[in-house]
C-alpha cells in the first residue's frame, strides 16, 4: 500500500482548494500554494456515499491538515527563493501526510478521494462543511447570510 509522495503531496494540496470550495471562511483564509495545486482530472470518480464514522474522520484528518497549512503559511511566504519555497512545501506536505495517517479510520487515499468528491458533489461538501464546524464549535450556517451584509 505503499503510495508515491508526489501522489501523496497532490492530494492533500487538494485540501487547500477544498477549504476555499466549502465556502468556510475561518479555514479558507489562509491558504498556501502546493506544489501539485491542482490533481490532473484523469477520471472524475462515481458519487458515494460516506458514513458518518469516515466523515468524522474525514474531518478530523482535515482539521489537522488546515493547522499545518496555517502553520505553514507564513513561513512561505517569508521563504526567498524558489529552494527554500520548495523546502517550506515539502516540509508541510510530510507533516500534513503524516497527520492524515495518524487518524483512524481514513487512509490518505480515501482522504484525498473525499477532498476530490467534494469538489464536484455539493451535497458532499454541505455534509462535510456541517461537520466541519460542529467540530469547530460553529453553529451550521444557512445558505443566506445571518448579518445583513454592509450597505455599500
Amino acid at each position: 500500500m505503499p503510495m508515491n509522495t508526489k501522489m501523496r503531496a497532490a492530494i492533500l494540496a487538494a485540501t487547500l482548494g477544498f477549504a476555499g470550495a466549502t465556502g468556510i471562511p475561518a479555514l479558507a483564509q489562509e491558504t498556501m500554494e502546493a506544489p501539485a495545486a491542482q490533481a490532473p482530472a484523469e477520471q472524475t470518480a462515481p458519487a458515494a456515499s460516506y458514513d458518518e464514522g469516515k466523515l468524522q474522520s474525514f474531518v478530523v484528518a482535515f482539521l489537522q491538515v488546515d493547522q499545518i497549512n496555517r502553520t505553514y503559511a507564513p513561513q512561505l511566504q517569508e521563504a526567498e527563493g524558489e529552494e527554500a519555497q520548495n523546502t517550506v512545501r515539502q516540509q508541510a506536505s510530510e507533516e500534513m501526510v503524516e497527520a492524515v495517517e495518524s487518524v483512524d479510520g481514513i487512509t490518505v487515499e480515501e482522504y484525498g478521494t473525499i477532498i476530490q468528491q467534494a469538489q464536484t458533489d455539493p451535497a458532499l461538501a454541505e455534509q462535510i462543511n456541517t461537520y466541519i464546524q460542529a467540530a469547530v464549535g460553529q453553529p451550521a450556517q444557512p445558505s443566506a447570510p445571518t448579518e445583513p451584509a454592509p450597505a455599500q
